[in-house]
């Protein structure tokens, strides 16, 4: 979900001297004596971009939007992540500005493309629905023109059909911690149109080619490819074989072996060990639902499934595993043939310096479907799930 953006906000923000190099060098005159600006004051300058030509209004509006997407401490994790890879060190230069919206509009202004990247990645970290599958560990992904070029002709011949891929822009990244191998497409849509006032204030209805956007990661330690991409199971396998072969080398899409990316049945031992390390610095781990699918009831001819969540466990660690007791006589029912289909969970990160406590809620259903998010606290999280055997490679 893309942050909210509200202009004023935006504007105080942001220190005075950025807002006037970003105006000048634009080449947009505003007719306000920047001197007499105050920061708490964004009166005086809302007005004045009101008062630019209709164009020069949707720049900045554009601009401002985008810089806004990475005002935030997420966002600047993403920036010193892309500046790191490219041998810089902003460390201490982004503690000497004066908040997120400082260092995102200094890197919009100062290193666009860095700029760029990272926003693609901030935006990544954002899904949450990935198709994944076991492929091989340490492989080389290809990054040269070639490969790129021929697995964009391959992404076009999968979307011709539906009458998309016209054109298809690949860009390729690499990310740290942990290491892996991104590939952004961008497969031209269908054509549509929009209704709305052209420059010149005329309504009327414009036609439109957008892109769709795909993205490709491969993590080489666990061996992983993750697609994520609008469409159906045959569609995302389609787009992963293309992966395989053109970027990794293989001559296919490996079978997944029927083994299932997520095993959540380790959960019905009510002292299961959610053991951590200090590294993780996590505080507690709370599990807080569990949702069971129970054997088809041979009257009925229908399965049947149960939902049993708290609200706190922090007084009563045990009081799921009450409610499931209690929900189930297990006189009649053997608990070996009942499947846990979904379980919720609630991580709570200890405090570090002035930084409060990090509560990380997320939800994870058999067989292959997970709500974690790709930031350092889900990063965490995703490696104490194959720590506690619920996550497999």
């Amino acid at each position: 979900m893309a942050r909210q953006y509200s202009p004023k906000t935006f504007i105080r923000g942001v220190p005075i001297d950025l807002l006037q190099q970003y105006f000048e060098g634009k080449g947009f005159t505003l007719g306000i004596d920047w001197d007499s600006v105050e920061d708490s004051d964004a009166d005086p300058l809302f007005d004045a971009i009101q008062a630019l030509t209709d164009r020069q209004r949707a720049t900045v509006e554009s601009d401002f939007t985008e810089i806004n997407e990475l005002a935030e401490e997420k966002g600047t994790q993403s920036i010193l992540e892309e500046a790191t890879i490219r041998g810089e060190d902003w460390f201490a230069q982004f503690e000497a500005l004066e908040n997120h919206y400082a260092r995102a509009f200094w890197t919009f202004l100062n290193e666009s493309e860095c700029f760029e990247v990272a926003g693609a990645f901030h935006q990544m970290d954002r899904f949450r629905s990935w198709w994944r599958r076991f492929v091989g560990k340490r492989l080389e992904p290809k990054t040269n023109l070639k490969a790129v070029n021929k697995f964009s002709e391959e992404l076009k011949s999968i979307y011709r059909p539906q009458g998309r891929g016209r054109f298809c822009k690949v860009d390729t990244y690499q990310r740290l911690k942990p290491v892996r191998w991104c590939y952004f497409a961008y497969p031209e849509d269908m054509a549509t149109s929009d209704i709305g006032y052209a420059d010149d204030g005329q309504f009327n209805r414009r036609p439109r080619r957008s892109a769709l956007e795909i993205i490709f990661v491969y993590r080489p330690k666990n061996g992983v490819v993750e697609v994520h991409a609008a469409g159906n199971k045959q569609l995302k396998e389609d787009l992963a074989r293309a992966f395989c072969v053109t970027i990794l080398g293989l001559q296919g899409l490996p079978d997944d072996g029927e083994v299932t990316p997520y095993d959540l049945n380790g959960l019905k031992n009510s002292d299961f060990p959610f053991t951590t390390t200090p590294a993780d610095n996590i505080e507690s781990v709370e599990l807080k639902l569990l949702r069971l699918d129970l054997p088809i009831a041979p009257d009925k001819g229908t399965g049947r499934r149960i939902t049993i969540a708290v609200s706190s466990l922090r007084s009563s660690p045990n009081a799921l595993y009450t409610l499931l007791s209690d929900a189930i006589n297990l006189n009649c029912i053997d608990f070996d043939d009942v499947l846990l289909a979904q379980a919720k969970f609630t991580i709570v990160f200890r405090a570090i310096g002035s930084r409060r406590k990090k509560r990380l809620t997320f939800e994870v259903s058999y067989p292959d479907r997970c709500t974690l998010k790709d930031d350092p606290y889900d990063q965490i999280a995703r490696r104490c799930l194959k720590r506690w055997g619920i996550a497999r490679d």
